[in-house]
């Protein structure tokens, strides 16, 4: 019967350090060339066995590639990097006083258009009494009100009361 489980890898692997930017990388042998991950410098390993080390299976060359990378941090800089910028982070206390900072805004931003938008409902109910989607759409435009704000305020009105669906894309007025 055949056995069934994890089956060890044993494939032999060269680990060397690029000749450019000194960044360790791990290859097959049976490969014919590896390109750096860094630099991109093609490197052929016919020309690198000598100055790299073998070592059989996968994981064991990612763990000696992060050794040497270490060993060599250890070296050049005299501690581990640090690998992000100095002007990445923000504090989150300023980020939370900009977001409500911009909620507040676009509230006094819905008041404007809401307005508008009431304007623009009844000079339809007026014209049209039941009206379709389309005509909300194309009015749309004259008012100066986006899109985006069309559908927050078609289904606010709606839960309000001032908008009642007559049928499927046809609205009319409700006062």
């Amino acid at each position: 019967m055949e056995e069934v489980g994890f089956k060890k890898d044993e494939t032999p692997y060269l680990i060397f350090a690029c000749s450019k930017c000194k960044q360790f990388i791990y290859v097959k042998t049976t490969q014919k060339g590896k390109n750096c991950l860094r630099c991109g410098r093609q490197h052929k390993v016919d020309s690198i066995t000598n100055s790299g080390e073998i070592v059989n299976g996968m994981t064991d060359a990612v763990d000696l590639v992060k050794q040497k990378q270490a060993e060599f941090a250890l070296k050049e800089n005299g501690g581990n990097p640090e690998l992000r910028a100095t002007g990445d982070f923000m504090s989150s206390n300023k980020l939370r006083f900009i977001s409500t900072h911009r909620k507040e805004k676009s509230v006094k931003d819905d008041e404007d258009f809401s307005a508008d938008f009431t304007r623009l409902l009844s000079e339809l109910s007026n014209m049209y009494g039941e009206f379709p989607y389309y005509l909300i759409e194309i009015m749309v435009e004259d008012y100066n009100i986006p899109i985006n704000e069309l559908k927050i305020l078609i289904p606010d009105f709606l839960r309000k009361g001032v908008l009642k669906r007559v049928r499927e894309n046809l609205f009319k007025l409700s006062f």
